[in-house]
């Protein structure tokens, strides 16, 4: 069980007034009341999300925006006489509100299909949590709306000065999440986020320029030179001519590989069996029909190159398990079985180690009671001397450098084809030098590919990834060097900027 202290600020303040997020304490009282007011016995459970950002957003170097977001998440679940666990959304911990929540839980338990009730919990096995880095930061969680608005006027300043037009979103949120039912089982967690994203843009038009990042602490989110880089980059991508598409030596920055990287780390490349089915998928790690097994100990990218994720990583922690993962299965089941996140060496070196299975798998097919779930947070770590960006640049004859990519799309699993194009800099590189700026292109590519053709490897850094399209979206970190990569493929011109 994960026991982190409750945050002072996150607890009631007085009756009838709302925390920014809920502690442990408010969680386990949320279940001491629906429990009161359960009818026929059985095991009630909660799955609590709550989280609140504040953000403010500009334009054209002026405030567009600013809102505080307040939002709870409360999923009730009641079992009933044997029944199947049902589960109810709501919003509202009002008594009344826990009272027809417990009702309407207990109808929906009644109505799927009768369980004996040992055999509901049978495979639930309390998994012990992996321990994490800190993941509450107090510097998040005291930037209030008053050092927002001043933050952000104090960013776009630069480059209103220079003339340029600035547009950026800045970002903080504190966020828990449990677990909880009356049978004694309860894991909870709280974490802070934070983002900085800045777009520098030539009134004309003609140049482009960006740079962004996210952390829990927002004290190391720097956002002058983050200003200050995109505004050079504007300044630099101005006036870009048109190259030929085809096949280029590429230079990208860590943005641009982290924006490769993520569709397959976040899609299904590492899922190795189809829950559906029970048979491996037929993903870019497998061996060909009618087999499709897993490709483990063979080298499937460059040997320079580990991916692996670790919640006790300082740089790339996130938390230690993902609440989603319990909703699985049809929508009036709830199911307590959910992913616990453990330290993970995907690839090492190269070479396939490892492919991401629940805890169904390991008790299935391996006998185990702990899963390996993939998290989506990755570390792509580099063995052997690194390249600085000025040594790539200054040992490519003729390529490209290309600031970061968007809009990819994953077209194909089995060879991780990928879409998208070139956003907010491209500089063609001639004989070891940046000659001139370049109009954006699309792109058609394969990251395995390209994780092939590596010539040379940066320092890795962390890139801009935050989560937050969804309430239930926990941080997916990313850490990644530059790449240089040879024949990078270019399809056609574009007309973004």
């Amino acid at each position: 069980m994960l026991r982190l202290t409750p945050h002072p600020r996150a607890s009631r303040l007085a009756p009838g007034a709302r925390p920014r997020f809920w502690s442990e304490a408010d969680c386990q009282d949320l279940l001491a009341r629906l429990a009161r007011v359960a009818d026929g016995g059985g095991t009630t459970s909660v799955l609590l999300w709550s989280t609140w950002t504040g953000n403010v957003r500009w334009a054209r170097n002026r405030i567009s925006s600013a809102s505080e977001v307040r939002n709870d998440d409360i999923r009730v679940g009641r079992n009933v006489n044997g029944a199947q666990n049902a589960w109810l959304l709501i919003n509202d911990d009002a008594d009344a509100a826990l009272v027809r929540a417990a009702r309407e839980a207990e109808r929906l338990a009644r109505l799927v299909e009768e369980r004996p009730q040992g055999a509901l919990y049978a495979h639930f096995v309390e998994e012990p949590t992996p321990p994490t880095a800190p993941l509450f930061f107090e510097t998040t969680y005291a930037v209030d709306a008053d050092r927002r608005a001043a933050t952000a006027e104090q960013l776009m300043q630069a480059a209103g000065q220079a003339g340029m037009l600035s547009a950026g979103y800045l970002e903080v949120g504190a966020h828990s999440m449990a677990v909880l039912n009356t049978d004694g089982h309860a894991r909870y967690c709280q974490y802070t986020t934070a983002q900085y994203s800045v777009t520098v843009r030539d009134p004309k038009g003609t140049g482009s320029g960006w740079a962004g990042v996210d952390w829990p602490d927002w004290s190391k989110i720097d956002g002058a030179k983050l200003s200050a880089l995109a505004l050079e980059k504007c300044l630099q991508s101005r006036n870009p001519v048109a190259v030929e598409p085809g096949r280029y030596t590429t230079i990208l920055e860590p943005q641009a590989v982290g924006d490769l990287l993520i569709p397959m780390m976040q899609g299904d490349a590492f899922l190795q069996y189809d829950p559906q089915n029970d048979l491996p998928t037929q993903g870019p790690f497998s061996t060909s029909p009618p087999t499709y097994q897993a490709k483990k100990g063979q080298r499937v990218i460059d040997a320079r190159l580990t991916l692996s994720a670790d919640p006790v990583d300082p740089d790339l922690a996130f938390p230690p398990f993902n609440p989603m993962m319990a909703l699985e299965g049809q929508e009036e089941e709830f199911n307590l079985d959910y992913d616990v996140y453990h330290p993970a060496t995907w690839i090492e070196q190269g070479v396939l180690k490892n492919l991401a299975y629940d805890r169904n798998f390991a008790r299935n097919r391996l006998g185990e009671n702990l899963g390996l779930p993939n998290s989506g947070a990755v570390r792509m770590s580099v063995t052997g001397p690194t390249t600085s960006l000025d040594e790539m640049i200054a040992t490519t004859s003729r390529g490209l450098l290309v600031t970061r990519l968007d809009g990819v799309i994953l077209l194909n699993s089995q060879s991780q084809l990928c879409r998208g194009y070139t956003r907010d800099g491209v500089w063609l590189i001639e004989r070891g030098k940046i000659s001139k700026p370049v109009k954006n292109l699309a792109f058609t590519e394969s990251i395995l590919f390209a994780l092939n053709n590596v010539e040379q490897v940066g320092v890795p850094q962390r890139v801009f990834h935050p989560k937050t399209d969804s309430i239930w979206t926990i941080p997916q970190p990313v850490i990644v060097p530059p790449l240089k990569v040879k024949d990078f493929s270019f399809t056609a011109l574009t007309s973004a900027v």
